[in-house]
Order: C-alpha cells, then structure tokens, then sequence
C-alpha cells in the first residue's frame, strides 16, 4: 500500500469515527434539551451555541490558535456569516418555529437533509455517490422514520415545510464550510459557526415576535449546569462533525449523522423504562445496518477515486 493510500484511509477512517462521535453528541444533546424543555427553545438554542462558540474559543486561545482567526474573519467575512446565519441559525429557528406548528412525530421529516446532500454534494462539491450509498441513505432515513413515527404519517402543515426547508439551508451551509476547511483550520470554523449563529438566533427570534427569555426566572442551579454541559457537548460535537465532513463525503458524512434520532430513544429505553415497539425495532435495526455498511464505503469524488 502506498503512503497516499495510507493516508487517504486513514483520513476515511478517522473522519467516519468522528462522524459517528458527532452523531452521538447530537442525539445526546436532544436527550438534554428535553430535560429543559421549560426553557424558550430559541433561548436555549441561542444560549446554547454561543456559549459553545466561547467553549470553542477558549480552546483555540489554548491552542495558540487566534492569529488564525483573526485571519479567518478578515479574509472570509461572507462565508462566516453564510455558515453562522444561513446555514445554521435560520434553519434552527425554522426547527424551532415549525415545532410550534406541527407535532413532533413530523420532525422525521429533517431527516431529508441526506436527499438534498446528495444532490448538493454531486453538483457543487463534485463528489460520487454510489447506487450502494444512495440505497444506504435512504434506509437510514426510513429506520429514522420507523422511529421517530412509528410509522405514522400526520397531516401536512406550515411546519412541516419548515422541517423541510431547514435541512436545506443546513446542507448549504455545510457545502461552504467544507470547501473553508481546505485552507481554514476545522476547529477555527466551528467556532464562528457557533458564535455567529447563537448571537443571530436572538436577534432573528426578536425579530419574528418571539419571546426568546421565557423560562429564565425558573432556572435552577442544576439548570445551569445542565445547559453548560448541553454546550459542551455542542462544541464537541460540532468540532469532531466538521473534522468528519472535512476527511469524507458531506453526503456520506450526512447519512450517518441524520441517525441521530437512536440515541434518545435508546436512553429513552434505559433510562425512562419507554417502551421498545416492534416498529421501533425494526427502525433500530434499519439505522444500525446502514451506519456500519455506509461507515464501510470510501468516499471519492471528482478529483479523488
């Protein structure tokens, strides 16, 4: 095996890893945000991902790393806020919004973000997605409707199109911020990500009519640290996903991430004694079959195969 074939299996490998760890986190982070599920969720969103963003810098301080994003904002200004407010901050509200809207058994429907994936990746990113990943991604999105649904389909509403739309603004953002990464430090990304989009929740929540402070008079110290801990994992989350999408496919990376929805309801399991049906199952099973076939594949595109 030539060192190029190492290396490039050993970015395959510790990028699908990290994917996996990111997808843990996110499922971990829906776990803890029911916890503190009194709390305005743009609130938590934007106290969430800024403080994630401080978390972030603290360590990019650690590492001697601000001369590079001093650089990194003067030289990519538009591409930050791109990533920050329309790649992550307006989808977040319309998440947030369409809840209002629509019940959360309908929030499969996110799930879509690999379908938009894979034609954003194949055209703007000029990645090749094999009939076996196509097939694989959406597996994985039906074991997470399975799930989420039990099957079940609702009748469609305005937040419905917000579910929808929001993968889609998530995904463009992720095409920017995948090519930022060739010449931008992953972590130094990740940082403005989450700064930009946690400052600009509030101010777009404010702006929609929205109250983004309720709940606050009822938080308690064990709320505290709950949501310092729900930051955390954010920032940890968010570093090994982007480390992740920078080494793999973003489609490939995309159709192991959107299984999050397992993890809260395995914790369900354990934890609250939920229930385990025989749809969940099989959506269980469905999920775990497609992440361990799709972790397998390697990740080509137009300028590697």
């Amino acid at each position: 095996m030539t060192s190029t074939r190492r290396t490039l299996l050993h970015h395959e490998v510790a990028g699908t890893l990290s994917v996996i760890i990111a997808t843990i986190a996110a499922g971990l982070n829906i776990y803890l945000a029911k916890v503190l599920s009194f709390i305005s969720g743009l609130l938590l969103a934007s106290i969430t991902l800024t403080s994630a963003g401080l978390i972030l810098t603290l360590v990019n301080a650690f590492l001697r790393n601000l001369d590079e994003m001093l650089n990194c904002i003067r030289k990519h200004p538009l591409k930050i806020l791109w990533i920050g407010i329309i790649g992550t901050a307006i989808p977040i509200n319309m998440i947030f919004y369409g809840l209002h809207l629509s019940p959360i058994s309908n929030t499969f429907l996110l799930q879509m973000e690999v379908i938009y994936s894979i034609f954003l990746s194949r055209m703007l990113l000029g990645e090749r997605i094999s009939l076996q990943q196509a097939l694989l991604s959406i597996l994985a999105f039906f074991g997470v409707f399975l799930i989420t649904s039990e099957g079940t389909l609702r009748g469609i509403s305005t937040g419905d199109l917000l579910f929808l739309l929001a993968p889609f603004f998530f995904q463009c953002g992720h095409v920017i911020a995948k090519n930022l990464m060739r010449v931008i430090n992953p972590i130094t990304v990740v940082t403005y990500r989450l700064l930009t989009s946690g400052l600009s929740s509030l101010l777009i929540s404010t702006l929609i009519g929205l109250n983004p402070l309720g709940g606050v008079g009822n938080m308690t110290l064990r709320d505290t640290v709950t949501i310092f801990c729900l930051s955390l994992s954010y920032a940890i989350g968010n570093s090994f996903w982007y480390y992740g999408i920078k080494n793999l496919n973003l489609s490939k990376a995309t159709a192991i991430i959107i299984t999050y929805p397992i993890i809260p309801v395995v914790l369900a399991i354990i934890t609250l004694e939920e229930k385990l049906t025989i749809i969940k199952s099989i959506g269980i099973i469905m999920v775990f079959f497609s992440v361990i076939e799709l972790s397998l594949l390697r990740s080509t595109d137009g300028r590697n195969s």
